[in-house]
């Protein structure tokens, strides 16, 4: 029928509440002028792995194939290692970029929001009109992060 087997394509799980709310965000800011654009600093963190892949891989092969080269996948027997990073950027400039040497928890989160972004805020935004956008990610808003801490 000329159906193949895939991996599910990887989307947020939004629950109705979530697109209620990213609607409503979308409304607020439709109007915004870029120079309102240019003021927001974003951020994120990522995960970088050096040979081991996250999630399920899988080909297709024959009987007697699961030797070749094109059917086999190396790896290291302690994974291989990897890095995780956290970076901000604004319109037309990169900000700073910090390896997480830790488990990113919302106190990892604070000291990085500290000590890397806001001087770089206060550099780039000397009048305080920036505007700092994350992505809500647990350690993000974590109760900790919402006690006066930025």
């Amino acid at each position: 029928m000329g159906q193949c087997s895939r991996c599910p394509s990887r989307v947020p799980l939004l629950t109705k509440r979530h697109r209620q709310l990213r609607l409503l965000w979308a409304r607020e800011h439709r109007d915004w002028t870029m120079d309102e654009w240019k003021r927001i600093a974003w951020s994120d963190e990522s995960r970088f792995l050096i040979h081991h892949v996250d999630g399920r891989v899988r080909i297709r092969r024959l009987p007697g194939e699961q030797l070749l080269p094109s059917c086999t996948a190396g790896h290291t027997q302690a994974g291989g290692g990897g890095i995780m990073l956290w970076g901000t950027f604004l319109w037309a400039v990169l900000g700073p970029l910090f390896v997480v040497k830790q488990t990113m928890k919302a106190a990892n989160y604070l000291n990085i929001i500290a000590d890397q972004l806001h001087p770089y805020l206060a550099f780039v935004f000397p009048t305080g009109n920036g505007i700092f956008q994350q992505d809500n990610s647990p350690c993000h808003k974590a109760r900790l992060c919402w006690r006066g801490a930025y």
